[in-house]
């Protein structure tokens, strides 16, 4: 599968003034938009504009690294003219707004072809050079390689010209410099000659390619193109593609795919994969076979003009295809590769492919991604456009990157922008050289976009060119900002099958399970959702889907546990005293999945635990002989018929779910202050929107985000309010003889912890702003959070 560097350039527009780009998750809307013919058009808008400048060419970014709010945007499509060509030299000289087709259309009558570029060419060279772009060129690597040099419009409107000798700063600097530096205008490329390749394809385990690869491919000059695809889910097989310089005559008759190409057996592959039960197999035993059958010698133009739009989807409205991209030296490609794939496994990432191409050293570039000979993973994948969709990827993203780093490796930055200051800084060792740079060239930070707005903070911004804006009517147009703020109470119900759990999960690791509290348990959570209903039906509507929901959860609690209780406390009870109350392995194995079950749940609905892989390691690991045989057989029927009603029920329990609800939501949208240097530390933190005086931030929901929150406070952040909110509920453990004494809230629930006569669980209503105060207030009193109740 040729899925590659589905690169960058910029983002479509939709409407007057609207930047978007190929994944369309990142609308952006700009003051003004611009499509110069010439360079003195460029410069004429770059001295006269006050605004902030962004650049955009081809527009497949992914991340808003072409636009920023407010933007002049200059569009550079229509900048596109071939301004020489030395036959003999190899050299070609163009306008930046031209894209790679355009050059091969031009230069294939001459028998030349591009040195580097990406494996698409829909792209522009001034987009390519902006981010180093690179391809599957073998002996090659960071476009900057064919780069003989580059005309610039700096921010005061000169116009340079920049090599690896002359203004060699700017050179390395503004390639791979995502428009920080000024517009790339001009470039002269260095050619190669337009040769036949023929394809050579092979299947092996990924474990045999390194070696592989060191034999039978690096180093070879006959060798143009060269990748290796790894096939998900199971990433344990690689497709190896080479293109070999060959004298045979060519198999296909075209010297560039024809751009009106059909590719809808392409797109229904691409569903195919990415959506059915088995697609990914399919592709592997089925597609991949048939898409590299027979003999195949092309023109090497041909195999370099690839068109996107064989990726595209018919919809991107509810998923979209996406890129990431991680550098990893050669020597490391065994070691990294298997974190990798655990990451995405344990994310259950929907990956479509995993491309490694393989790149010489950078010669210099301040943001150079291949510090030292690398391998580079291009990883595409489809995701859901939802926030919560955008929060998981957020999360295995960052884990990916530490994984990187931990390699002396890199991840690549004209994709979506999810790595936290500090990983930039790691992957990126220059930036602050780079920086300087910028300040130096542009000292308004008149050259900007997403990009840099994340990780570029210039010490005294001119106040025209800082962040503003009131959040409310943003925060207005945003689906499911706002959330019920009954639900900060209501989810306490929920969250008492959590702690019932823990509580038996703890007493029978040193107690017989007759002992349990069953009976009170039950009368312990109705009593919860009274306490509940009490603090809301006069504060807020009566919200019937939900109390049905609590009533429905609640009574299949009290089936349950009667059912166990009864059991537990009549022929359990026999069974403990034909052992004389010592623990049998099957007591111990329940003991130890209880627990499991409790973590499990605290993260994941329970319907999702794997009951009947428990039912099968208890009859599989746990012996079934030993002393106390009579115990033994009893627990092994017992927690057997357990396990495969709940896994039954949690079936149906699952379907009806989805069924009702869809997925849930993984994260909630707040309003916070002082959020600058968490931004840089916290991994769980994602930064939406910034307002004058505030930050519309997106936190994790569930168990995560108490946690996030009490580290956020830590650091001085302070919330004004979350999903819409005033207040919300926490509950803490404490002593019986505790007594109050925090800044602020309000004690709403004081319940027993039924074995443990000396504890209570207090549930405690606090003011969304007074968080910065209350939960270190609790800390320093040597109080635990238990939860913090989302909505």
């Amino acid at each position: 599968m040729r899925l590659s560097l589905f690169l960058f350039a910029s983002a479509s527009t939709f409407a007057q003034g609207v930047i978007n780009d190929v994944t369309q998750l990142n609308p952006i809307p700009v003051a003004r938009v611009v499509t110069p013919t010439s360079i003195e058009q460029i410069v004429a808008e770059v001295k006269a504009n006050p605004w902030p400048i962004s650049i955009g060419g081809g527009r497949f970014s992914m991340g808003g690294q072409t636009a920023t709010q407010g933007a002049l945007q200059l569009d550079m499509r229509q900048f596109d003219r071939v301004i020489d060509l030395d036959r003999q030299k190899k050299e070609i000289t163009v306008q930046a707004g031209i894209t790679w087709r355009k050059i091969q259309e031009f230069i294939d009558p001459h028998e030349l072809s591009l040195q580097v570029m990406q494996s698409y060419a829909n792209f522009t060279v001034g987009g390519a050079l902006s981010v180093n772009a690179h391809g599957r060129y073998m002996g090659m690597g960071p476009a900057v390689l064919s780069v003989k040099s580059i005309r610039l419009v700096l921010a005061n409107g000169d116009v340079v010209l920049a090599t690896p000798d002359t203004n060699r700063e700017l050179f390395y600097g503004a390639i791979g410099g995502y428009g920080a530096m000024g517009v790339i205008a001009e470039a002269t490329l260095r050619l190669a000659d337009n040769v036949k390749v023929e394809r050579r394809t092979q299947l092996m385990p990924f474990t045999a390619y390194a070696d592989y690869f060191q034999k039978q491919v690096r180093g070879k000059t006959d060798i143009i193109f060269h990748n290796a695809d790894m096939y998900p889910d199971a990433f344990e097989s690689v497709r190896v593609t080479s293109y070999v310089k060959t004298d045979k005559p060519v198999t296909v008759a075209d010297r560039l795919i024809p751009i009106d190409r059909d590719y809808r057996t392409l797109h229904w592959m691409h569903l195919v994969n990415s959506e059915w039960p088995g697609g990914k197999l399919m592709r592997q035993f089925f597609g991949e076979p048939f898409l590299n059958r027979g003999e195949k010698v092309v023109w090497r133009n041909y195999e370099a003009s690839y068109n996107v739009q064989e990726l595209e989807p018919a919809s991107r409205e509810k998923s979209t295809y996406v890129l990431q991209e991680f550098f990893i030296p050669v020597g490391d490609l065994n070691s990294f590769a298997p974190k990798m794939v655990q990451i995405l496994q344990r994310h259950n990432v929907n990956t479509i492919n995993i491309s490694i191409r393989h790149a010489y050293p950078d010669p210099g570039t301040l943001l150079a991604w291949a510090r030292e000979e690398v391998f580079a993973f291009v990883l595409y994948y489809k995701q859901g456009t939802s926030h919560a969709d955008r929060h998981e990827v957020a999360m295995w993203t960052r884990e990916l990157i530490d994984a990187a780093i931990a390699h002396r490796g890199a991840y690549y930055l004209p994709y979506q922008i999810w790595g936290t200051d500090q990983q930039f800084h790691k992957a990126y060792p220059r930036a602050d050289e780079f920086f300087a740079l910028k300040a130096k060239v542009d000292p308004t930070y008149k050259f900007r976009n997403k990009l840099w707005d994340a990780y570029y903070h210039p010490a005294n911004l001119p106040a025209s060119q800082a962040p503003s804006g009131d959040p409310v009517e943003r925060l207005a147009k945003i689906p499911n900002y706002k959330r019920d703020e009954a639900q900060t109470y209501l989810t306490l119900p929920e969250w008492y099958l959590v702690y019932s759990p823990g509580e038996y999960a703890h007493y029978i690791k040193q107690h017989e399970p007759s002992g349990y509290p069953y009976f009170a348990s039950i009368k312990q959570f109705w009593d919860t959702y009274k306490d509940v209903r009490s603090n809301i039906e006069k504060k807020y509507p009566f919200n019937w889907g939900y109390h049905v929901m609590v009533f429905v959860i609640g009574s299949s609690f009290t089936t349950e546990n009667t059912l166990k209780g009864v059991y537990e406390q009549t022929i359990g009870r026999v069974a403990e005293w034909t052992a004389g109350s010592q623990f049998t392995e099957e007591d111990h194995f329940a003991a130890e999945v209880a627990q499991h079950y409790v973590d499990f749940i605290r993260v994941t609905p329970w319907y999702e635990y794997p009951f009947l892989a428990q039912m099968q390691k208890l009859w599989r690991e746990v012996p079934l002989s030993g002393a106390h045989p009579i115990r033994k057989l009893e627990r092994r029927l017992a927690l057997s018929f357990e396990y495969l009603a709940k896994a039954q029920y949690g079936m149906l329990i699952k379907l009806a779910s989805k069924t009702a609800y869809g997925d849930e939501d993984s994260e909630m949208l707040a309003i916070v202050e002082n959020a600058d240097a968490a931004v840089k530390t916290e991994t769980k933190l994602l930064v939406v929107e910034q307002f004058a005086d505030s930050t519309l931030v997106s936190l994790p929901r569930y168990e995560e985000f108490g946690g996030v929150v009490q580290r956020l406070v830590r650091q001085g952040v302070r919330f004004r309010e979350v999903a819409g909110n005033n207040e919300i509920l926490l509950t803490t453990i404490v002593p019986n003889d505790w007594q109050p004494n925090l800044p602020a809230g309000k004690i709403v629930l004081s319940h027993p912890i039924l074995t443990e006569v000396n504890r209570k669980r207090l549930g405690i209503v606090v003011p969304v702003n007074a968080l910065h105060t209350v939960l270190p207030a609790m800390e320093q009193g040597g109080l635990k959070l238990e939860h913090l109740y989302d909505y």
